[in-house]
């Protein structure tokens, strides 16, 4: 596969991915290197310290993960209030496989459900962490207001689609991070890949500084 701009040709490679969990769920409810009560201490969380500490004082002192999982399970939605748009989605763990040379490289990806290019973004570390250490293997932490709302995201639709679909991803190896960014958002433009236009400001932001 290959995309042209202008006078360039710009070449994608294949690449793979090997599922090997499917239907997570909960996966914020492990985060517990904070309690609730330390978790409100952080930036993001400030507007919803008084709220919490008036109503929910029996659970500031346990683990954030398990005192919002009691929430959730009291059929209580404050808890969303602390994940971002994503963060309570089921997600699948996945790995990539294929020319390991390409994989340790960093640039523009592509994701090709069907015959469909639906998101494109720019890897600035290697694409092998990038998809087995991050998208296709979601932390507790990145489910959070101050995760990785982009990770969440496209697992979250992936998974959906998983069994459903021939799934894959194709990567262009670069190097320049201007350049990266100008062929991600060219493709942006032109072929309207639909999980980006649906990602809303949140992903818009956080693709920027990544």
């Amino acid at each position: 596969m290959y995309v042209t701009f202008g006078d360039k040709k710009y070449d994608f490679h294949k690449i793979e991915l090997d599922v090997l969990q499917k239907g997570i769920e909960n996966t914020f409810a492990k985060f517990d290197k904070m309690t609730l009560e330390e978790l409100l201490q952080q930036k993001k969380y400030e507007h919803l310290k008084d709220d919490t500490e008036t109503q929910y004082t029996n659970l500031l002192d346990k683990p954030a993960g398990q005192a919002l999982l009691e929430l959730k399970e009291l059929g209580n939605p404050f808890y969303k209030q602390f994940l971002n748009n994503y963060g309570d989605l089921n997600f699948s763990r996945f790995v990539v496989k294929g020319n390991e040379d390409l994989l340790q490289k960093n640039g523009v990806y592509n994701i090709i459900v069907g015959n469909e290019l639906v998101f494109s973004g720019v890897c600035a570390r290697s694409y092998r962490e990038r998809f087995n250490q991050h998208i296709g293997n979601i932390s507790a932490k990145g489910c959070f207001k101050d995760g990785t709302a982009t990770h969440c995201h496209i697992n979250a639709r992936l998974t959906d689609r998983f069994g459903k679909d021939k799934i894959h991803f194709s990567i262009c190896p670069m190097n320049d991070t201007k350049e990266m960014n100008m062929l991600k958002n060219s493709i942006i433009r032109r072929f309207e890949p639909i999980w980006n236009l649906r990602a809303g400001k949140e992903v818009t932001e956080f693709l920027r500084t990544f």
